[in-house]
C-alpha cells in the first residue's frame, strides 16, 4: 500500500510539473525550472529503483532542454532516459517477466536513436552508443539487432583503426553466435588485413593470434572443399601442413612453437581418417584458448563425434 501511495505522489509531481509548462495570458512558463525540477524528479526515481519513471521524467527533462536550445542538455537527457528504460527492460528480462512487445525497450532505443540525431556528423559518442547497446542486447540474448547496431558503429569508426577492429571482433563473435562461421572466418580476415597494414604492437599481436587461431579452427569446422577454397584461405590451412615457424604471418603474430604444433597437430588429424587423437588434443588446448575458441573446439568436436 505504501509503494502505491509512493508511485502517486511521484505522478501528482510530475503533474504538477507539467501543468506549469501550460502558457498562461501574459506569462511564459518557466521551462528552466521545469527542466531542473523533472531533473530532481528522475533522479529520485533512480533512488527509488523506478527506472520507467526516472525514464519518463528524463524525456520530460529533455523535452525542455530541446525547447531551450541546449543540445548538450536534451542529448545528455535522453541518454539518461534510454539507459533507466533499458534498465527497466534488463529487470523484466532477469525476471523472466518480459512485456509482450518490448516496450521498454523500443522506447530506450528510441532514446538513444534521438540522442545520436542530435550530435554531429564527427562526433564519436554515436559509436560509443552503439556500443553500450550492443552490450545490453548481448546481455538480454536480443541477438537479432545487434547487427544494425554494428553496422552503425562501423560506419561511423571509418578511421579510426582500433575502433574498426574492436567492433569488427564483436561482428565476429556475433557471426560465430549464430552459427555463420563463414561470415565469421571472412570477418577475422579482414581484421588481420587492417592489422597487418597498420603500426603493430602488443596488443596487435594478440588479435593477430586470435584471428590465426580462430581462423584455423573455423575452417576445420566448416570442411571447405579444397577445389572451391579461397587463396588466402588455402594458405592458413597449408601453413599447418607443409610450412614451419618461417612463416612471415606466424612470425607476426608472434605464435609459440609450442601452439604452431598444437594446430598442426589438429589440422593434421582432422584432415585424417583417424580422428580419436583429438579428445588427447583438446586437453593440450585448454589453457591456451580463450572462452569463444573453447567453443569453437567443441563445436569442432562434436563435427568428428568425438
Amino acid at each position: 500500500m505504501e509503494s502505491e501511495f509512493v508511485h502517486l505522489d511521484l505522478l501528482d509531481h510530475y503533474m504538477l510539473i507539467s501543468n506549469k509548462l501550460k502558457k498562461r495570458f501574459l506569462k511564459k512558463p518557466n521551462v528552466s525550472e521545469a527542466c531542473d525540477s523533472f531533473i530532481d524528479l528522475a533522479k529520485q526515481c533512480e533512488s527509488l529503483e523506478l527506472s520507467v519513471y526516472a525514464g519518463l521524467c528524463w524525456i520530460a527533462a529533455a523535452r525542455c532542454e530541446g525547447s531551450l536550445l541546449n543540445t548538450i542538455g536534451e542529448t545528455s537527457c535522453l541518454i539518461q532516459s534510454a539507459r533507466q528504460l533499458l534498465k527497466a527492460e534488463g529487470i523484466d528480462a532477469e525476471l523472466d517477466c518480459k512485456t509482450v512487445y518490448g516496450e521498454y525497450l523500443q522506447a530506450g532505443l528510441s532514446c538513444y536513436a534521438h540522442a545520436a540525431s542530435r550530435l554531429n556528423a564527427n562526433c564519436t559518442i554515436p559509436i560509443c552508443l552503439n556500443l553500450e547497446i550492443i552490450d545490453f542486447l548481448k546481455r538480454i540474448n536480443k541477438s537479432e539487432y545487434i547487427e544494425n547496431y554494428l553496422e552503425d558503429a562501423m560506419k561511423v569508426c571509418k578511421d579510426r583503426c582500433d575502433t574498426r577492429i574492436y567492433c569488427l571482433e564483436l561482428f565476429a563473435s556475433h557471426f560465430i553466435k549464430s552459427g555463420d562461421y563463414l561470415a565469421a572466418l571472412e570477418t577475422f580476415f579482414e581484421i588481420t588485413k587492417i592489422v597487418q597494414n597498420s603500426t603493430t604492437n602488443g596488443s596487435r599481436f594478440n588479435i593477430l593470434l586470435k584471428c590465426e587461431i580462430n581462423s584455423v579452427l573455423l575452417l576445420l569446422i566448416l570442411r571447405p572443399n579444397p577445389q572451391k577454397l579461397s587463396q588466402h584461405l588455402a594458405k592458413i590451412l597449408e601453413k599447418y601442413t607443409w610450412g614451419d615457424m618461417n612463416d612471415a604471418s606466424l612470425q607476426a603474430c608472434k605464435m609459440t612453437e609450442n601452439v604452431f604444433n598444437l594446430l598442426r597437430s589438429l589440422v593434421t588429424i582432422c584432415q585424417s581418417l583417424d580422428t580419436s587423437g583429438l579428445v588427447d588434443l583438446e586437453t593440450d588446448f585448454w589453457s591456451i584458448l580463450s572462452k569463444e575458441q573453447k567453443e569453437l573446439l567443441r563445436i569442432l568436436l562434436k563435427i568428428y563425434d568425438v
